[in-house]
């Protein structure tokens, strides 16, 4: 897909962020870890929050595929969405720290098997 042909959103900058990270989790994890994505997140300490769940809630779970790897994945991209939620960051930073969570979440979602969408 190319970046013209990327679906509109009313979200930008770090907002933009939170919603793509969201939108990846509530994909799979519904189904893979009984967990509950809400349909909107409101920040980087929202995502922190999120992200914890998600990976706590792998922890427990047996998963198919590359099960470690996609734990492994979820515990770094939560340590980054802790980093991006911390006081006095400037922008540039929580873009980066959340854009690696986006990452890491997509590739623990690629760990376990799953086929990721992807948007430009």
């Amino acid at each position: 897909m190319s970046a013209g042909n990327a679906p509109a959103s009313p979200y930008t900058g770090v907002e933009g962020l939170c919603e793509q990270i969201r939108g990846a989790l509530a994909e799979w994890t519904p189904r893979m870890l009984g967990v509950h994505v809400h349909r909107s997140v409101s920040g980087p300490a929202e995502v922190a929050r999120l992200v914890e769940v998600v990976a706590g809630a792998a922890e427990l779970t047996v998963l198919p595929g590359d099960g470690p790897a996609a734990r492994a994945e979820l515990h770094a991209a939560a340590a980054r969405a802790a980093l991006a939620a911390a006081d006095e960051r400037p922008g540039t930073e929580v873009r980066a720290e959340l854009a690696a969570v986006r990452a890491g979440c997509r590739r623990a979602a690629v760990a376990l098997g799953l086929r990721i969408t992807v948007t430009l």
